[in-house]
């Protein structure tokens, strides 16, 4: 079994709910995006995925993030815009285009260095 792995990024908005009820002040982050998958090679290829392919992927489910205002989004209409909440959103789009050969392991946000959330279904 395989593991591999793809870092990208983009630049959004977001204010998050503070415990007093109120909200933060609207502010931009340089989110960072690590996918992990895994598998086994299927023929002789040599790989599980492609990095290619894995990144045009995670970067078209990214994009409808980029330049924007999480909070303002359908999706975040009802949810909080958490590091937490964005990788959920970016696991269950990725998912289900993956080949059926290779498994979606885990997504990780982070929102500024030190500061991160890991999602996974198992």
């Amino acid at each position: 079994m395989f593991t591999i792995g793809i870092e990208t990024q983009f630049k959004a908005w977001h204010s998050v709910p503070l415990p007093d009820g109120t909200k933060e002040p609207k502010h931009e982050h340089f989110w960072a995006v690590d996918v992990e998958v895994s598998g086994e090679m299927p023929d002789n290829s040599g790989m599980v995925i492609g990095f290619a392919q894995l990144k045009s992927r995670i970067v078209d489910i990214t994009s409808k993030l980029h330049e924007t205002v999480l909070d303002e989004s359908d999706y975040f209409h009802d949810k909080c815009p958490s590091a937490e909440n964005v990788a959920v959103y970016i696991f269950d789009r990725l998912e289900p285009t993956l080949p059926k050969n290779v498994l979606l392991k885990s997504v990780k946000v982070s929102e500024q260095v030190g500061c991160w959330a890991i999602y996974s279904k198992r």
